[in-house]
């Protein structure tokens, strides 16, 4: 089957089940089937409406043919826009040292790294990025998961700022703990999440 053919059978399938914002990002990007903002947008939809990893690594497989492009892309967007979940969920996949090094690149700044178990999968490796800092106050924040085996990203968040308990807080410090406002999350096998305020912790 074609890539045309799938997206208007996804189409049409999405709004016989209620979803509309995957039948309109299938419609949008039928209208330009290789724009990658378009492709960014209907891997992010499908991921937030639920659709799990076997379902989404055929699309994942067509549009990332350069998976360094695509992640660049994704991380722009982030870098620009505190609701950006689409783009967001578009990193899950990737291969996450490749998404740190992107990131480091376009100018983030890893502030903190962490580990955490998971039952009967192996553990993640998360890295929290910043790209700029006014004393306390980190902005915008990006974390990136990935899974310690196959080295893909399952685990990613973006908020527009990180406040640290630590006053005096200096770069190189260990961020301790603090609060992170707008901020997003995505996950694999599935996990999507926005939140106004919600804590964080370096160490957990």
């Amino acid at each position: 089957m074609t890539i045309n053919a799938k997206l208007k059978k996804l189409k049409d399938k999405s709004m016989g089940k209620g979803e509309y914002a995957v039948a309109a990002a299938a419609t949008h990007l039928l209208e330009d089937i290789d724009c990658m903002d378009r492709q960014i947008n209907l891997v992010g939809a499908l991921h937030e409406v639920g659709y799990l990893q076997n379902s989404l690594y055929p699309y994942w497989k067509e549009f990332r043919t350069d998976e360094s492009v695509w992640i660049e892309r994704c991380l722009g967007r982030l870098i620009i826009s505190d609701h950006d979940y689409w783009a967001l969920a578009s990193l899950l996949g990737c291969n996450g040292p490749t998404t740190i090094s992107i990131a480091i690149a376009k100018g983030f700044k890893s502030a903190a790294v962490r580990l955490y178990e998971r039952f009967d999968k192996p553990n993640v490796h998360v890295n929290t990025l910043y790209l700029s800092a006014i004393g306390k106050v980190l902005h915008p924040i990006v974390e990136i998961g990935y899974d310690t085996d196959e080295m893909k990203n399952v685990d990613v968040g973006r908020a527009r700022a990180l406040s640290l308990e630590n006053e005096q807080w200096q770069p190189g410090d260990s961020l301790g703990v603090g609060r992170l406002s707008i901020s997003m999350q995505a996950k694999l096998p599935h996990g999507a999440w926005r939140t106004v305020w919600t804590d964080f912790n370096a160490f957990q």
